[in-house]
């Protein structure tokens, strides 16, 4: 059984020589682990170091996919402004569609359905494929001004990769089915800087309930991917408040609980 894993690797999408060398070696180094619960740790480290190097290198592909595009656009002289600020993003989409349609269509979607699939009915197997694809349109969509998040994207791709990572230590379904909420978890610590929402959106939305033997991993792997994705870019928020805005009058107050009135019924 454990002579036929590569194979299961190639069927889940194209691996580079290089890479495929690195994750025999890997492998090879995890397998030399004598009990399984030791390598199931040994690679929820590695998990959560690499899930939080791809969540960073997510966030700066979509910064200069940003900065290139959607950004570019919106500074043009008027009134060509008005003509690529519409072009732009609707082109970005018309790439992205033909991506999906013709070349990786198994990355549609959001991404968090997609990990549910494989962590509940395909025992933890999510082709490597769809995390390339899922990196490369989501940076292109995001880059070109469309109206999308990162959590979603961030936890495929990082689940992916602790599903072929899990692979290529030819751990069984069992403990290859506890490592994609690691993966999701380190990611959403390293993409949004906070572990702790990262391992209560995980349980709660990959998960579904508080499993013990899921909990540490993730855990582990949220606290490392923050501490990575920290080293890298840095202690500032996520989410830039401008200066000028906050509560100068507490007469606001009022106002604001009239707007949380009418938001009931329009959701």
């Amino acid at each position: 059984m454990k002579q036929r894993q590569p194979g299961r690797l190639r069927r889940h999408g194209v691996l580079l020589p290089g890479r495929r060398i690195g994750l025999a070696a890997l492998g090879l180094f995890l397998r030399l682990i004598r009990t399984e619960r030791q390598r199931v740790f040994a690679l929820t480290v590695v998990i959560g170091a690499f899930c939080g190097l791809a969540a960073v290198a997510f966030h700066l592909a979509i910064s200069l996919a940003e900065q290139l595009l959607i950004n570019r656009a919106m500074a043009a002289t008027a009134p060509s402004w008005l003509f690529w600020t519409i072009a732009t993003p609707t082109l970005g989409a018309l790439l992205s569609g033909i991506l999906l349609a013709y070349v990786v269509p198994d990355a549609r979607g959001s991404g968090i359905p997609q990990v549910k699939v494989a962590y509940v009915i395909k025992g933890g197997e999510l082709p490597f494929r769809q995390v390339i694809g899922k990196f490369v349109i989501g940076v292109l969509q995001i880059g070109s001004g469309a109206s999308l998040g990162r959590e979603g994207p961030t936890v495929q791709i990082c689940a992916g990769i602790a599903s072929l990572l899990g692979r290529s230590a030819a751990l069984p379904r069992r403990s290859l089915r506890r490592l994609l909420p690691v993966g999701a978890a380190a990611g959403i610590a390293a993409a949004f800087n906070a572990p702790i929402a990262a391992v209560t959106f995980t349980i709660e939305e990959v998960v579904g309930d508080l499993d013990q033997t899921v909990l540490s991993g993730v855990i582990v792997a949220a606290a490392l991917a923050a501490a990575i994705e920290r080293s890298v870019l840095g202690t500032h928020p996520v989410f830039e408040i401008p200066q000028g805005y906050g509560l100068h009058d507490a007469s606001s107050l009022l106002l604001y609980g009239v707007l949380g009135l009418i938001a009931v019924p329009v959701s």
